[in-house]
């Protein structure tokens, strides 16, 4: 026969061995994230016939044949690249990335077309960029298990409106992959 509180000393001794006997934990690879933190918005505007709308990664607006109209006001995107070193070492790092940046070509809606025609980027070494181009991050001296850089993207809208109106979106996709890992 056992004593009450007993039983409760086996089971906690039993949960123990279990947490011994449980599979390894497996090494967390490294990887490499890009976080979208904000669209970008040309705003709201009107045109007649064709425009455009260029924004800058800072925010500056340049309209040309544009119509500002009070509503959502024009801003840049806004990325966070993250590497995630995983359960490495903890070595200081300088790590190189290419960044992929897309968007689709034109855009209809109704009586409007839209085109981004380039991109504007704060990177450095980067200040203007086509869609499809590579540009290069470096994270230099990264000691922590995840290193980041945010950046902002501005852009040029190409705009032509034959009727109507619309709310034109033109997503930007950032593809990332690491092509240097070295030791500092």
């Amino acid at each position: 026969m056992t004593k009450p509180g007993s039983m409760a000393g086996i089971f906690a001794a039993l949960l123990a061995l279990a947490a011994l006997t449980a599979a390894p934990v497996m090494a967390k690879p490294q990887e490499v994230r890009v976080r979208s933190q904000g669209k970008l918005s040309f705003g709201t505007f009107m045109v007649f016939g064709k425009g455009t709308r260029s924004i800058s990664p800072a925010g500056a607006v340049i309209d040309t044949a544009i119509i500002a109209l009070d509503g959502s006001a024009p801003r840049p995107a806004r990325f966070t690249v993250e590497y995630d070193r995983g359960n490495e070492s903890k070595q200081v790092l300088d790590i190189t990335i290419e960044l992929v940046m897309s968007a689709p070509g034109t855009v209809r809606v109704g009586g409007v077309e839209a085109r981004l025609s380039g991109f504007e980027t704060d990177l450095p070494g980067h200040p203007r960029a086509a869609s499809g181009e590579i540009l290069t991050v470096r994270l230099t001296g990264c000691r922590a298990r995840v290193c980041t850089r945010s950046f902002t993207v501005g852009g040029r809208l190409d705009i032509t409106r034959t009727f109507g109106g619309a709310t034109v979106e033109l997503p930007i996709i950032v593809d990332a992959r690491i092509v240097e890992r070295e030791r500092a």
